[in-house]
């Protein structure tokens, strides 16, 4: 078995196992964020920046994703979008802006026989990253699911050496993608838990090998799922984020959702 089937197998273990990479249990509630009531609005266009231009006035970004920075990725993405300008569809998320006056919302097509989620087929088609720690909450956990099927098909920017994933113990690679997004995969060497930090540690070398920083506020929402520093120890994941220069390199993780267990590694019990 293989492809979709493995992945669907892996989501349900995770909702399943009382382990280390469990996803909250339902009792536990959805956030108010995810529940928020959708709208009517339409795709009026896109900004230069490839923001969201909507008929009620708004800018808006797709909640969870990042468009791929380089050609012909971005392209491909942004023509995807305006493909669904003038089309009539639901909007859902909070009104509270970022930074650049953009809301984070999840749309889907209110016409024809299905509603189709525009975060899903952008990321399906290997248009998008998905960028857990953009928005919080986190509210799509299922893009990882669709982002890994689009990576294992090498579907749009998965075809390209630039978007996959980088060992962690390619130090010179890392370094050169300082400040870019990026994923990472790699097996936790050590765990150094810290007063307003943890540290997972990824080499013997703290002065050049890969670090994930994560802040007390983050350390605590893993503790409550299970991912703790026995949890973590030896296991290989996948992580993402802006590549920060510190010490050697690292990520600072700013939800749980950021770290991913890679299939195939079996999971504590």
């Amino acid at each position: 078995m293989t492809g979709p089937a493995l992945r669907i197998i892996w989501i349900l273990s995770l909702a399943a196992a009382p382990a280390a990479f469990a996803l909250p249990a339902p009792s536990a509630g959805i956030p108010a964020e995810c529940r928020d009531e959708a709208r009517t609005d339409r795709l009026e266009g896109l900004s230069p920046e490839g923001d969201l231009i909507l008929a009620s006035g708004r800018l808006a970004k797709l909640s969870g994703l990042r468009l791929p920075d380089g050609l012909p990725h971005r392209d491909a993405a942004l023509a995807w979008l305006r493909g669904r300008i003038g089309r009539p569809a639901l909007v859902q998320g909070p009104e509270r802006p970022d930074r650049w006056n953009r809301i984070a919302v999840r749309i889907r097509s209110s016409d024809g026989p299905q509603a189709l989620d525009w975060g899903h087929g952008l990321v399906e088609a290997g248009l998008a990253l998905v960028d857990a720690g953009a928005d919080e909450p986190f509210c799509q956990p299922e893009l990882l699911a669709f982002e890994a099927t689009a990576r294992e098909r090498r579907l749009g920017l998965w075809a390209d050496d630039r978007y996959k994933p980088v060992d962690v113990n390619q130090s010179e690679r890392l370094r050169e993608r300082i400040g870019t997004f990026l994923l990472v995969e790699g097996r936790v060497r050590s765990v150094g838990e810290r007063k307003q930090r943890t540290y997972l540690n990824f080499g013997g070398h703290w002065a050049e090998d890969f670090t994930i920083i994560i802040p007390r506020k983050t350390w605590k929402r893993m503790l409550d799922r299970g991912l703790d520093a026995e949890a973590l120890k030896g296991r290989r994941i996948r992580a993402r984020g802006i590549l920060e220069p510190w010490q050697g390199t690292a990520f600072s993780i700013v939800i749980p959702d950021m770290i991913e267990p890679l299939e195939g590694d079996r999971l504590p019990r």
